[in-house]
């Protein structure tokens, strides 16, 4: 299947192309009646980041969206990868405490981690806290007199790495992410698609998220509009 990831204006190849994959590549999807109604909100949640990549220098040579990377990553299947530079607005955040996810901190392209077309970045401890002492926590107050608006920024130390202080710096931001797009089956009796009996036979319900795993804090890069 040839797929045109990187070029502006893909929208339909990409509908065309992701409805190929929840029929044939993605067994774990192509059996929920509900799946093809996903494509279209996926396309136009990412409409924007389409748009806007062409005149970003850091996906000069190509940038890949939730939406796409959802494709790469089934297309690739289980257990391989795909590499890529991604573009992600970051809408929500978690942490995992215990099990088989390690202690791995995640932010999300959408609110609902759980939702069909998410793309999850997925943090070790060490490469999320050298990635916050770079962000910038701005705000801004406005002075009366003149109409002048000052604005200031500060980049304190991390002394508790936690959810808070990770929503906090990096919440609504734009980011690029250098990594590898996978799979990642998540035991869950949540998803969108309905989640499905485990592909390991087993009588626990689950689905597919798809993940960047960050173990640097170099293969993030921060977009800024200013």
């Amino acid at each position: 299947m040839s797929i045109s990831l990187q070029c502006s204006g893909g929208l339909s190849v990409l509908r065309a192309s992701f409805a190929s994959l929840l029929l044939l590549s993605a067994c774990a999807l192509s059996a929920q009646p509900q799946a093809q109604q996903q494509i279209a909100s996926l396309v136009e949640v990412d409409a924007e980041l389409d748009a806007i990549r062409p005149s970003l220098p850091d996906c000069e040579n190509g940038c890949i969206t939730p939406a796409e990377a959802t494709i790469l990553a089934f297309e690739a299947g289980e257990g391989r990868s795909q590499p890529g530079r991604f573009l992600l607005d970051i809408r929500g955040g978690g942490r995992s405490l215990h099990g088989e996810l390690e202690e791995l901190f995640f932010i999300n392209s959408r609110h609902d981690y759980a939702k069909l077309g998410t793309l999850t970045i997925a943090f070790e401890p060490d490469a999320l806290r050298a990635l916050l002492r770079r962000a910038r926590v701005c705000g801004a107050n406005e002075v009366i007199d003149g109409q002048i608006t000052v604005k200031g920024c500060r980049t304190k130390g991390i002394s508790d790495l936690n959810m808070f202080t990770m929503m906090q710096r990096l919440g609504g931001r734009r980011i690029v992410v250098d990594g590898e797009v996978r799979l990642q089956w998540i035991d869950s009796r949540l998803g969108t698609p309905r989640p499905i009996a485990n592909k390991r036979g087993e009588n626990e319900l689950g689905y597919y998220q798809v993940w960047v795993r960050v173990e640097d804090a170099d293969q993030v890069i921060f977009v800024y509009d200013d």
